[in-house]
């Protein structure tokens, strides 16, 4: 989810672990762990784009997002928008 919020406010994907943190107001550390349990996750993927783009998640968070202008407003309403792993985008 993160990722995707990320990647809405900046407009693409962010460029790296250490742009996230800075977008997402969230530490470095805090970003690394995060970025750790994805790749244990799925070890196969690089970042959640190509998941969030997929899925039809990434549409949804950039168009909260245009709506909202806010992310700690969109992150609110896009708690729904988390999916379960294995579950498909209208599963979610």
């Amino acid at each position: 989810m993160g990722w995707g919020l990320a990647t809405a406010e900046l407009g693409r994907p962010p460029k790296s672990l250490d742009e996230y943190a800075e977008v997402m107001e969230e530490s470095r550390a805090s970003a690394y762990r995060d970025q750790q349990a994805f790749r244990k996750a799925f070890p196969d993927e690089e970042s959640p784009s190509w998941m969030n783009r997929s899925s039809g998640v990434q549409e949804r968070y950039d168009e909260l997002y245009s709506t909202l202008r806010s992310r700690k407003k969109l992150m609110v309403q896009a708690q729904g928008l988390m999916f379960v792993v294995g579950a498909s985008a209208t599963a979610a």
